[in-house]
């Protein structure tokens, strides 16, 4: 498919109002209306099914006609105003056991919009599982890893305690990436299935629509793929329903779709958001219909979040412990240097010593200094006079003090002639005032020739149009290996860190000579 066609089928999904979907999934019954105000204004078609009153019959009445003793006593002394439920809040209510109908008891699920409030029912825990779905999360993940060994076991009891507790086939810890394409970092799965840990997918499989409704729901469970959705019936004002945090949402067809190429049934999705950001997913499948009750989805939830605090505390140990090492190399590289990194002290040390400082800094295979057309290399770089070029070209466009990339000539072109030894760029410019130019720092990282793994040809990632004219998700998941070239490995979060420091360091040094300078002041 053309890169024209792929950018029309992004911008299609995204345009897809998901959360306007005006039906539901028929594994429960929906009843909405508008914040304060506790007249129903729309209802799902089933609702007789579950709750044995006709939609129609219930259009404009209070709630309170249907369910009279809506909300229940709150065990909360601060949630004693009745009228709290109609206001919109982030939070979900679970009311266990809140009626019976004709399938038996009911649990229900309150959430309330800015411009909905929605009552969602789904069948109640049977009395004898009901221990098992109040169980405290388990101590373990709470512990918080300070290595990667740590961190992979974490990974792995996660993953191996949600498919126990949910009963799904597979089990998967899905984390996006820079790129905000998905690797599988973790799997639990039932014997025989074949593996997906280790393999990549494209962005472009959820769509930044998905993406923001994940943020704002803890989870998403798809109970059949092959269930008829259950349309919404609307009062005669023609309400519309905002189904942003609807349990029950009607899933996208084309979703639906991509969940059948994969030979998925059921699927059920944990949101992992550290730091406001959607961090990854726990996605777990099975190849049978299966609903999890509301509680036992809350309580895999609270485990996901629990989940989240170790990711944030292992980020930010590795960072500590990264900051607490650099500072002292970084301080006497710098020290080494002297003069703000005047290219004339470098000449006059040991090269070899000077050389192992700067590319350990980074973890690069060659290094450069470039003070306007003066030019000191280290290891394996482009000649002097491609690199003044490139100074030239840094300072002239709109790049930032600490520019990285893995792939220089995607943005530099004459870079393509020397990316076997420098396809990865981290330069680090200081101004200096009254100086013509600024003084640059180059690290460089060759060209490394790398197999990735995606759970499909990412290049037929787009949906297309069926002759009938419905999209449809690309059908291959098989295990495909893409060879990259003309990048090399990327500069992490760690590199970039240092290399902000370094410069930090490096200005110090600057204005600590222009202050002590003979006539200043």
């Amino acid at each position: 498919m053309s890169e024209l066609a792929t950018q029309g089928f992004i911008a299609e999904c995204e345009r897809e109002q998901l959360q306007r979907a005006q039906s539901i999934q028929p594994c429960g019954a929906l009843l909405g209306g508008r914040p304060g105000d506790a007249r129903i204004r729309f209802a799902s078609a089933n609702l007789a099914d579950w709750l044995g009153e006709k939609p129609q019959a219930v259009l404009g009445r209070p709630l309170t006609t249907l369910l009279p003793d809506f909300p229940p006593p709150s065990e909360s002394p601060a949630e004693t105003d009745d009228e709290a439920w109609l206001r919109p809040s982030s939070d979900k209510r679970l009311y266990p056991d809140l009626c019976r109908g004709p399938r038996g008891a009911l649990d229900a699920l309150l959430s309330c919009s800015a411009e909905t409030w929605l009552l969602e029912f789904e069948p109640a825990l049977a009395p004898a599982e009901r221990h098992a779905a109040y169980r405290p999360v388990p101590h373990q993940l709470y512990r918080m890893p300070y290595s990667a060994r740590d961190w992979s076991r974490q990974c792995q009891f996660l993953v191996d305690t949600l498919r126990h507790i949910s009963g799904f086939s597979r089990v998967m810890l899905y984390r996006f990436r820079d790129d905000d394409c998905g690797e599988v970092v973790a799997e639990s799965l039932r014997e025989g299935l074949e593996p997906y840990l280790g393999l990549r997918y494209p962005a472009s499989d959820i769509p930044q629509i998905a993406r923001r409704l994940y943020l704002l729901n803890p989870h998403r469970q798809i109970p059949d793929i092959a269930a008829r959705p259950v349309p919404l019936l609307a009062d005669p004002e023609g309400t519309l329903a905002d189904l942003t945090l609807s349990e029950l949402r009607a899933v996208s067809p084309v979703h639906l779709a991509y969940l059948h190429n994969m030979g998925v049934t059921a699927s059920l999705s944990f949101s992992l958001v550290v730091c406001g950001r959607l961090w990854g997913l726990i996605a777990c499948h099975h190849d049978q219909p299966v609903q999890l009750a509301p509680a036992l989805r809350a309580r895999c939830a609270e485990m996901a979040r629990a989940f989240t605090l170790a990711i944030y505390g292992y980020q930010s140990t590795r960072r500590l412990l990264d900051v607490s090492e650099s500072d002292r190399e970084i301080a006497a590289l710098v020290e080494r240097l002297g003069s703000g990194g005047n290219i004339e002290s470098v000449a006059t040390q040991g090269e070899d010593s000077l050389a192992g400082q700067l590319l350990a800094l980074v973890g690069a295979s060659g290094a450069a200094l470039v003070d306007g057309e003066r030019c000191t290399t280290f290891g394996q770089t482009p000649p002097c006079t491609a690199l003044i070029a490139l100074c030239r070209w840094l300072e002239a466009g709109e790049t930032p003090t600490v520019f990285a990339t893995a792939a220089l000539a995607e943005h530099y072109p004459p870079a393509r002639e020397w990316r076997e030894c420098g396809s990865g760029l981290l330069a680090v410019r200081v101004e200096r005032a009254g100086a013509p130019s600024s003084r640059t720092f180059l690290w460089w990282r060759p060209e490394q020739p790398r197999e990735v793994h995606w759970a499909g040809d990412p290049r037929k990632d787009a949906l297309v149009r069926s002759s009938a004219g419905d999209l449809s998700p690309r059908a291959s998941f098989a295990r495909w290996v893409e060879i990259t070239s003309g990048q090399a490995e990327p500069w992490g979060e760690r590199e970039l860190l240092r290399a902000k420091k370094f410069r930090g360091l490096i200005l110090h040094a600057i204005n600590a000579d222009l202050l002590g300078a003979p006539g200043t002041g």
